[in-house]
């Protein structure tokens, strides 16, 4: 009777281990710092001057805004905001910004939204990005390793000469 109590709940358990999985990257999450670690994983600088948000829904959607305060600036001397901060209107305007400050927006803000899928046996979530900032990234898929501990996510490239990760607190709301 006992082996038949236990071959009974195996699969009871292993699927409710499925479906905490499956929920446990599910939600917002807040972006905390952009770190430079070494092959060990171990931190060797990390920018904490950083923004954004994370989502992933439960039907497999997600979206990220990324942003890097350091370098940002107002910038309302240009056409599309009329000088003020008020703008114009929605799609493509005429702009006076210099070719430095569109660098530097773009090199401060990535933003981008697709499908995700999750590979718990190798902790690998991949995005498969529908669109994009940067319009060349449409269809690239990015493969992160990830690391939960607690309410802290650690992504990381899978590509292993990629020394970078980037830490995500889940918003409570």
């Amino acid at each position: 009777m006992r082996t038949l109590i236990i071959l009974t709940l195996i699969p009871v358990l292993l699927l409710t281990g499925c479906a905490d999985n499956d929920r446990a990257l599910t939600g917002t999450w807040r972006f905390v710092a952009d770190q430079q670690i070494d092959s060990q994983g171990n931190v060797l600088m990390e920018d904490l001057n950083v923004d954004g948000l994370l989502i992933y829904t439960p039907d497999g959607n997600m979206s990220v805004q990324l942003l890097w305060h350091k370098k940002r600036e107002p910038l309302l001397t240009d056409s599309i905001m009329q000088h003020d901060g008020t703008s114009t209107g929605i799609g493509l305007g005429d702009n006076s910004w210099t070719p430095e400050q569109n660098r530097i927006w773009i090199d401060t803000y990535d933003a981008y939204f697709g499908e995700y899928t999750v590979d718990w046996e190798h902790r690998v979530v991949t995005h498969t990005i529908t669109g994009n900032l940067r319009p060349e990234k449409n269809a690239t898929e990015y493969k992160r390793k990830f690391v939960l501990r607690g309410d802290t996510l650690f992504l990381k490239s899978v590509d292993p000469r990629q020394q970078w990760q980037v830490m995500w607190l889940r918003k409570i709301d």
